[in-house]
């Protein structure tokens, strides 16, 4: 395998984002989908707060902070990559752009 070939197998959204997020390079690559590993972990999360609240106002109030919370991760990380995306595309169309 050449050098190039190697560069485009790393080349994976998991692994960018284990950089970016955590200055780690590399990372195990989930196989699982996106609803797949969305729905485990929320699965898991929710049978947790169902044990320790079994009572109905108990459990709503806290399942209603942790989508809370969960919701203001997802929009501050969403911002968060659109601000990465943008500062890549600018990097790429400067070092692609002719005279």
């Amino acid at each position: 395998m050449n050098h190039m070939s190697e560069i485009l197998e790393r080349a994976h959204i998991q692994c960018i984002r284990e950089y970016l997020l955590r200055g780690a390079a590399g990372t195990d690559i989930n196989p699982k989908s996106h609803k797949e590993r969305i729905d485990e972990v929320h699965n898991s999360a929710m049978e947790l707060i169902e044990q320790k609240f079994p009572n109905m106002d108990e459990h709503e109030e806290v399942t209603k902070k942790v989508y809370n919370y969960a919701g203001t991760c997802e929009d501050v990380y969403m911002e968060i990559g659109l601000q990465c995306g943008f500062i890549l595309a600018v990097q790429l169309l400067g070092n692609t752009q002719t005279k």
